[in-house]
């Protein structure tokens, strides 16, 4: 008897400790979105940028660095049109004041849209016979799309830190962060059951 009140009330403490844990990470994700939105500058439509700024950018889209169709580095200027009808207005924003870097490992895949903001981009990358290259000061401004295929290094440097650049990242990018925390708590919530005796 004493057996199964013991084991009751080990399956109630670790029960209460999966309630508390799950507590904590859900009010880590809420404040961590609500410190990052209160950064955040008013949201912006696309169609909030003047159609002046792409009247000297052809109606397709322009590529700078065409030199080969394989290259792992374009940068475009798709009109507000293109970008709408890429998804591009439900990707999440970021905003930064000061200069910052984004690395792309191996075999990833990063796409950056400047929404808002003028700077400046340096890409280090490796080129298809694997030899470094470096794209250096290439100006953004509204409208600019960069798409990196493989292993690099962007370093974005801002023109003004009041105005900052508010750049736009696909949603499945972000999504390996939250991959990772679920796999976290889903062996964290099977340690719970396997010391329980539950399973």
């Amino acid at each position: 008897m004493t057996y199964y009140y013991h084991k009751r009330i080990c399956i109630a403490k670790m029960m209460g400790s999966l309630i508390i844990f799950i507590y904590v990470f859900v009010l880590a994700v809420f404040s961590s979105i609500d410190e990052t939105l209160a950064f955040l500058p008013p949201q912006k439509s696309l169609t909030s940028v003047s159609s002046n700024q792409y009247s000297s950018i052809s109606k397709t889209t322009s590529l700078l660095f065409a030199t080969s169709t394989n290259n792992p580095v374009e940068i475009t200027f798709p009109t507000p049109e293109e970008a709408a009808s890429m998804g591009i207005r439900d990707w999440p924003q970021q905003f930064h004041s000061k200069t910052w870097s984004d690395r792309v490992s191996e075999g990833g895949i990063a796409t950056r849209y400047v929404l808002d903001g003028k700077g400046r981009l340096t890409i280090d990358y490796y080129d298809d016979n694997n030899v470094k290259q470096r794209i250096n000061n290439q100006r953004v401004y509204p409208g600019t799309l960069v798409e990196v295929d493989g292993e690099a290094n962007l370093l974005w440097d801002v023109d003004d830190s009041k105005e900052g650049l508010i750049i736009l990242t696909p949603n499945y990018e972000e999504g390996g962060k939250l991959l990772i925390v679920g796999g976290i708590l889903a062996v964290f919530c099977a340690g719970l059951l396997i010391g329980s005796g539950g399973l």
